[in-house]
């Protein structure tokens, strides 16, 4: 029986190792044919635009730009920097945009005196503003303005 499970495991392994992928009919990359060896060169750093203004909105209820650099910034789950500045405690002696009232409201609805777990990783919708070209084409007109 022993001997039965050690051959069983031998012969997947070397039927896992003869299979090429590569080998079978009509696979292809989605990004064509790219050889491992060659190394793929860094885009340029983007520079964030530091404006003299707030920036406006793209659209009804969209999060707001940040204005400043967050490279730097430390989001984690025991601290987040951006509470720093923005927090209703400090952000009217530092003249800081104030956190959104909705990001003190829990998933029960309910107020808090913390921001809520759904909107702790700013991140996640707010991004600085970059002096780079977009990614793909983007032909979005809101209708609100």
């Amino acid at each position: 029986m022993k001997q039965y499970r050690i051959s069983a495991v031998l012969g997947f392994v070397l039927a896992v190792f003869a299979f090429d992928a590569s080998a079978v009919d009509g696979a292809s990359s989605l990004r064509g044919y790219r050889p491992v060896e060659k190394i793929s060169v860094r885009p340029a750093q983007a520079r964030v635009i530091l404006p003299d203004k707030v920036y406006p909105r793209s659209y009804k209820h969209a999060p707001p730009l940040i204005p400043h650099r967050v490279d730097q910034a430390r989001i984690s789950l025991k601290k987040n920097q951006c509470l720093g500045c923005h927090s209703d405690l400090e952000a009217g002696d530092i003249k800081a945009t104030p956190i959104g009232k909705n990001h003190y409201v829990n998933r029960k609805g309910e107020r808090t005196g913390y921001v809520s777990t759904r909107y702790y990783f700013c991140t996640q919708c707010h991004a600085p503003q970059m002096n780079k070209p977009p990614l793909v084409d983007n032909r979005f007109n809101p209708e609100w303005k």
